[in-house]
């Protein structure tokens, strides 16, 4: 054999290695462990973003390897790994342009998700003043319940947790709830044997679309997953009807704005909207000084309902949300200021309307209970 005949077969062989290389290179993606029914790193179901990435990967010749971190709260979740080079995709973010993070790059939108309405089957809703005269559930904080809350004149009850308005409307407590689409969609499926009629509705702040995410610098990467997601719309369709969510038009419920809202899973929704990305963490402040025996019902509503946003007993670490220092911001029109924004509620800032929802002996408890808690 000549020199030139070797040469040429050493070069073939290293070109076929080098091809089958970058074959096998794993595609890491970044998922959250425990976010069903967006992905799971243990069990039979491993959920829909899990099921999507394998397919994108296989689009794309190369293997998927999980990479697990808990998206509780999404941006730190994202510092500590696709913002490290701990991955190269990250399942998913909102594809909503205003949620931007600095050093990531998102492919066009490959899947809508939204909140629903909730109700046994027959029930006809076919737009939000059918709900009225009606007993609705809704997550505290959420934008349902801030949208019927400015709205007024709904019966609204809040839940912590969708179970428990799951179970208040099984109980026949309630008529109808507006949950998170994804989650009850999944719940309702496979716990409930599809018992609940589920509408998916629509409406600034009640619906959304998810996107992968890459780092900057790697756009091609972005460019190939997204023809992939492409490809992959009809598969994707399906994996969401395997997962039970809503599928179909949303039904508008709301024309204008809803501004943020809190939860505890924050940036799940849209991650793993499973609970939505646009909510804010909930905080857990230390308690303040006890307060004045008399103020205890005002206590209780306020621990109840306002310590999502504004700490145990109103010491939140977020400055513009710590209660303890009304009087030193409005002076003597502090109980002024507070009883006309928790009436009227603030749509830019989050805060829902509670005229329609607490009697005015009901708020001026908490306002009494606000005064014991002054520095």
């Amino acid at each position: 054999m000549s020199i030139r005949r070797f040469a040429r077969r050493v070069l073939c062989t290293l070109a076929a290695a080098v091809a089958l290389g970058a074959q096998a290179a794993p595609l890491r993606i970044c998922a959250d462990p425990d976010n069903l029914p967006f992905s799971k790193a243990d069990g039979p179901e491993k959920g829909l973003y899990v099921e999507l990435a394998r397919l994108v990967g296989q689009k794309l010749g190369e293997s998927p390897e999980f990479v697990w971190w808990l998206t509780y709260n999404q941006r730190r979740a994202l510092r500590n790994t696709i913002l490290q080079d701990g991955c190269d995709a990250y399942f998913a973010l909102p594809a909503n342009a205003d949620y931007r993070v600095r050093g990531l790059v998102k492919t066009r939108p490959f899947l809508d998700v939204s909140y629903a309405i909730v109700a046994p089957p027959g029930l006809a809703v076919g737009g939000l003043a059918d709900l009225r005269g009606k007993r609705v559930g809704v997550l505290h904080g959420s934008p349902p319940h801030i949208l019927l809350a400015a709205r007024g004149g709904y019966a609204t009850t809040s839940f912590r947790e969708q179970e428990e308005a799951l179970a208040a409307l099984a109980k026949g407590e309630l008529d109808a709830a507006i949950l998170w689409g994804p989650s009850v969609g999944y719940e309702n499926l496979r716990k409930q044997a599809s018992r609940w009629q589920l509408t998916p509705v629509s409406g600034n702040g009640l619906d959304g679309q998810l996107a992968v995410a890459v780092r900057k610098g790697h756009e091609e990467l972005a460019a190939r997953i997204d023809k992939a997601l492409l490809e992959l719309r009809p598969q994707t369709e399906e994996l969401a009807r395997k997962y039970g969510f809503p599928r179909g038009q949303g039904l508008p419920l709301a024309a204008r704005r809803v501004a943020p809202a809190a939860d505890a899973r924050a940036s799940k929704l849209a991650a793993g909207l499973s609970v939505p990305s646009h909510w804010a963490a909930r905080t857990n402040a230390p308690a303040a000084s006890a307060p004045a025996e008399g103020v205890l019902p005002g206590r209780t509503l306020f621990n109840n309902v306002c310590s999502h946003c504004h700490g145990t007993d109103g010491a939140s670490p977020v400055s513009e949300r710590d209660l303890r220092r009304l009087q030193r911001r409005y002076k003597d029109e502090w109980k002024e200021t507070a009883l006309t924004t928790i009436k009227n509620g603030r749509q830019d800032a989050g805060m829902p309307s509670w005229r329609a929802t607490y009697s005015d002996a009901q708020i001026d408890e908490v306002i009494g209970f606000l005064a014991t808690l002054q520095k």
